[in-house]
């Protein structure tokens, strides 16, 4: 069981039994590495090791990644916190006031540096960490987590002595968030990671059990019936601690499932932050193209939260409120925002999920990721690839004067 409740306003289809065979037809061959991360106790134990030996040497970590390499363990780090009373930063930005923030007002002799690129060669990341090795100037302080054969960045890990941990070769970027991509970091900020381990398997246990029945397939099902007629697809958890999984949602959707092909595709995923943007993309919902097909996503039952005291008597726009809680009003706020949505005449999906935790995590990331995969299949595009982004990548090289571009 998944204890994650969908419904939809609008009636639709099951999702296509091809798909699923397909989707069955790839995991079969080794190409839907994701799936088997749960399961993998090693790969596991490597991360945690690894995070163990970082933490007795520093109380602080730096990440440089971006894209598939960060926003996975942004959305933990965001969700979870850092119960080890660790730091941990993700280093994204080419931006020099940034860098030097951080060396302002950070110990490199606490520090490790992680670097996370599979390929070895994205050009941001790995300029970041060009900039943080010298100051951190220990190559024991230095992890490179990417391919483990191929790259640049392997090659250079064996030159010069550096510890690796391994993202294996069928986990693409943007799914590589349950591997040591976010594990290890996640581990060293002390989060649970078993636990997230945990809730991404009763996911993938449900789908494999159930297929068409199954959560994930059902929330594909619901996406693929307005992928075409609605083409922004609105993201939309009534948390804050998920706004960076809905960034992370942002990259999955998109770059799974913007493709050319014979007819361009797509649907445009807007990741927005409930209550916060009742305020104001809420209006354009409301009242702008009838073009979004909407998720929201709410914790079933909220967390409790402290009654507020008064006394406010005579302030009706404050009185009302007494013996609530901020729970309780975020709550009422995602109903009420959904409902209206739902009479505006826009196809409404509700996820609804227990209070944020590390399983609640596992949960989420898998689910959409195997939601992403059946979508793709479904619409006949290649969902594990990414095509159009390699173009820009080209361009890169050859304005920074890289050899051969």
């Amino acid at each position: 069981m998944t204890d994650m409740v969908f419904r939809t306003s609008f009636d639709h289809p099951a999702l296509p039994v091809k798909a699923v065979e397909r989707f069955m037809d790839m995991k079969d061959r080794g190409e839907l590495g994701f799936v088997f991360l749960p399961g993998d106790e090693a790969l596991l134990e490597a991360s945690v090791e690894e995070a163990r030996r970082a933490g007795a040497a520093g109380r602080n970590m730096l990440v440089c990644g971006i894209g598939g390499s960060s926003l996975g363990l942004r959305a933990l780090l965001s969700a979870l916190g850092t119960p080890s009373g660790c730091r941990v930063k993700v280093m994204e930005s080419p931006d020099t006031r940034l860098v030097r923030a951080v060396m302002d007002s950070w110990d490199p002799r606490e520090t490790t540096l992680a670097v996370i690129t599979k390929s070895g060669g994205t050009v941001e990341t790995l300029s970041l960490f060009m900039e943080f090795y010298p100051w951190i100037g220990d190559d024991s302080r230095v992890v490179a987590v990417t391919d483990p054969e191929k790259g640049d960045l392997r090659r250079l890990s064996g030159d010069r002595g550096w510890r690796t941990l391994p993202v294996p070769p069928a986990v693409g970027g943007r799914y590589s968030v349950l591997s040591p991509v976010g594990i290890f970091p996640a581990a060293f900020a002390g989060i649970d990671v078993r636990g997230i381990l945990s809730g991404a398997g009763k996911v993938l246990e449900d789908f494999l059990e159930s297929g068409t029945g199954s959560l994930a397939a059902r929330v594909a099902a619901a996406a693929l019936h307005c992928f075409h007629s609605h083409p922004v697809h609105v993201f939309m958890p009534y948390t804050d601690l998920l706004y960076d999984t809905a960034l992370w949602f942002a990259q999955l959707w998109a770059e799974s499932l913007g493709k050319a092909g014979p007819v361009r595709t797509g649907q445009t995923p807007l990741a927005c932050r409930g209550p916060a943007d009742q305020h104001s993309l809420v209006q354009l919902f409301m009242e702008g193209p009838m073009d979004k097909f909407v998720t929201v996503i709410g914790e079933t039952p909220p967390p409790p939260g402290r009654v507020r005291p008064g006394p406010f008597a005579g302030y009706p726009s404050m009185a009302y409120l007494e013996g609530r809680s901020l729970d309780e009003l975020r709550a009422a706020e995602e109903e009420a925002t959904a409902t209206a949505l739902v009479e505006r005449g826009l196809p409404v999906c509700r996820l609804g999920i227990p209070p944020v935790s590390p399983d609640t995590m596992g949960m989420l990331l898998m689910l959409y990721q195997i939601a992403t995969v059946l979508t793709g299949l479904a619409l006949g595009i290649n969902p594990l690839d990414q095509p159009g982004v390699e173009r820009g990548k080209v361009l890169i090289y050859k304005a920074m004067g890289r050899e051969g571009f």
